[in-house]
């Protein structure tokens, strides 16, 4: 039993690994709120909607390999642009975006981020 959920496990890691692309985990907390990890385009991600005090709070952060890099992101719910704009990763090499979104029973959000060099990194969850 043990060694076939280790094969399993094992098979689940070398099939991530071979795509290279797509997230890590979508996760819901139990109260509504939903997170999305993953990387792509040699940069990780984390784009998460949640309740805070009567609103809903969509964030994006985006991890790359160097501070100081240009990148054009925009940040959608339902295709509605939220923000949109150049953006700049800072000292630890991450950028921090967070913006209110209307209230829905269900929407997606999408966080679209290109660099000055093309690389582009898509997430989307819906909520």
């Amino acid at each position: 039993m043990n060694r076939t959920i280790a094969l399993a496990v094992a098979g689940g890691v070398a099939l991530v690994g071979v795509g290279g692309v797509g997230a890590w985990a979508l996760a819901d907390d139990g109260r509504g709120d939903r997170i999305e990890r993953g990387t792509c385009a040699a940069v990780t991600y984390e784009l998460s909607a949640e309740e805070d005090d009567g609103a809903l709070e969509v964030s994006y952060e985006l991890t790359s390999a160097a501070p100081d890099e240009t990148w054009q992101i925009r940040l959608t719910q339902d295709g509605a642009v939220l923000v949109e704009g150049e953006r700049r990763t800072d000292a630890d090499a991450e950028i921090d975006l967070d913006a209110i979104a209307r209230q829905s029973d269900e929407s997606t959000f999408e966080a679209v981020a290109t660099s000055a060099d093309g690389r582009t990194c898509t997430a989307t969850l819906t909520r």
